[in-house]
């Protein structure tokens, strides 16, 4: 356990229980015998924060790396287990580290849209969450974060069935498979929204 991790948790539970009405469901869902590829949208600057302090376990999160430019940011950052990702590129440093991370039995956060969504309508996405998942046989956790962030309004965290993606499991699968896979998986998160609206 991280003490650290744990601390910033608890700090940001109590920071949205206060000013939020938090809701969550569906998190009997999680096995907290496996790990697993965290997959959630992407609405706010707050989404990071909120999933650090409710989720029930620890993960690892990737992060555009122009978070990283302050010497003191990078260092908390790195305390609580995030870790960067160069967007406009296909980083495979990043890559190699969220699959031995998986293979180390750790979880995996990601927010595959990359950026804040403006609109009711998912964001086209890579085949990194499927590919992922895949590479390690890891199970992928679906998540979504469902608000329109306004102060004592409601936020309303969803814990979809996880996915097993066996059906590719020991077989040669092609980028466009995985892209596709990975694309159904966040449309998936944008279904039955309650609360949140595009801007």
């Amino acid at each position: 356990m991280n003490k650290f991790y744990d601390f910033c948790s608890r700090l940001a539970r109590l920071y949205y229980n206060m000013f939020f009405k938090v809701e969550i469901v569906g998190a009997d869902r999680i096995d907290f015998t496996k790990q697993y590829v965290i997959c959630a949208n992407h609405l706010s600057n707050h989404d990071p924060f909120l999933l650090g302090g409710f989720m029930p376990i620890q993960a690892h999160f990737m992060a555009k790396k122009e978070l990283f430019k302050n010497r003191i940011v990078a260092k908390v950052l790195d305390m609580v287990y995030v870790f960067p990702v160069d967007r406009e590129s296909n980083d495979i440093h990043a890559i190699k580290k969220a699959l031995k991370l998986l293979r180390s039995n750790e979880n995996l956060g990601l927010f595959p849209e990359g950026t804040r969504n403006r609109t009711n309508t998912p964001l086209p996405v890579k085949g990194g969450v499927a590919m992922m998942a895949y590479r390690t046989e890891t199970p992928i956790l679906p998540i979504t974060i469902d608000s329109t962030y306004k102060c004592f309004g409601p936020i309303r965290i969803v814990y979809h069935d996880p996915i097993y993606l066996e059906e590719f499991y020991g077989k040669k699968i092609d980028a466009p498979t995985l892209e596709a896979k990975s694309q159904e998986i966040i449309n998936q998160l944008y279904e039955n929204m309650l609360y949140y609206r595009a801007k």
